[in-house]
């Protein structure tokens, strides 16, 4: 009983810093952020018809979700308003729309200045190469994200089937984005071996690890960025986006918060660490999620935090020139 309490008491104190950091942490960092990950979709069903027969959360939340809560432009663009963001990444949502772009691809053109498209592509599509090339160079996408799952052997495969090899050279050969994510949530040394050869095959590809890779919300020293995670560093087209999620997992306890982030930048340096919200996908209130990262990155020296939470993504995404 008594170890219940101390644990619960650790946890409100916690919070409490948690709430009391954001407090301070809401007047900004005194530059423009740039949010590396906001889903949108809309509640326009009838021009943008949703495809979430296979949502995660189920189609039936999915729907309620486009239907009650849309991340559209006039939403997203008020909360960065509000909160010094000043343009993001549009990560095209697979739950609301498996691999049709055309919404993400529509408010990009729409706003070319504030969002910067990530689309997804059918692999085993042949015309997904030249695709890939003709949204690159026509629609200012910055690159495709590929989401899978590890296989019954603890493999990847998908990570080097056939036409994502394709995809792979397409990447390295424009210098273009490969955003990542692996399931199940959790760290893997086998998914990051592979990505180490495919970083080295293909050294021009940007390689984006969202929520960096499910790193243990651990404490030190090392903060879920262990031996596994180091031997990456060695790979500069390797970059490690930390997201709200991250946070979460982490019980939004501002030492874990701190570490991961400090020890991200140690290991890969802050020219390769970036901060995405996860609007659309995480449902908490804006200023939240961008209070948790502002917070995180409290313990970074002035240099280091603003590229973590601007010149890092808009480099990675090619939105520097906009």
């Amino acid at each position: 009983m008594k170890r219940l309490h101390s644990r619960l008491g650790a946890l409100l104190l916690g919070a409490a810093a948690w709430c009391c950091g954001s407090a301070q942490a809401a007047s900004g960092p005194g530059f423009s952020m740039f949010d590396t990950q906001v889903h949108f979709y809309t509640s326009d069903f009838a021009q943008f018809p949703l495809h979430d027969e296979h949502a995660y959360m189920s189609q039936a939340v999915m729907t309620q979700r486009a239907a009650e809560h849309p991340t559209v432009p006039h939403r997203v663009f008020g909360d960065w308003q509000q909160n010094g963001v000043g343009a993001g990444v549009g990560i095209q949502y697979g739950a609301a729309y498996e691999g049709d772009n055309s919404y993400v691809l529509s408010v990009a053109q729409r706003f070319p200045r504030r969002v910067t498209p990530v689309v997804i592509l059918d692999t085993a599509s042949p015309d997904a190469p030249a695709q890939l090339r003709r949204l690159a160079q026509q629609q200012r996408v910055a690159g495709f994200r590929k989401l899978g799952k590890r296989a019954p052997d603890g493999g990847y495969p998908w990570l080097h089937s056939p036409g994502m090899l394709r995809l792979w050279s397409v990447a390295d050969a424009q210098h273009l984005v490969v955003e990542l994510m692996p399931y199940p949530r959790s760290p893997d040394p086998r998914f990051l071996h592979d990505i180490a050869e495919l970083a080295a095959r293909f050294p021009h590809a940007k390689i984006v690890l969202d929520h960096c890779a499910w790193p243990a919300p651990a404490p030190g020293p090392d903060f879920g960025i262990d031996a596994p995670f180091e031997s990456l560093a060695v790979h500069r087209n390797v970059y490690w986006k930390f997201t709200t999620e991250n946070f979460e997992r982490a019980g939004f306890r501002p030492e874990l918060m701190q570490g991961l982030v400090q020890r991200a930048v140690h290991v890969f340096g802050a020219d390769h660490v970036l901060w995405g919200s996860d609007m659309g996908n995480t449902i908490m209130p804006y200023q939240r999620m961008v209070n948790a990262a502002l917070l995180a990155t409290a313990v970074l020296d002035p240099v280091q935090r603003r590229a973590v939470l601007s010149g890092t993504g808009r480099y990675v995404y090619g939105a520097a020139q906009r």
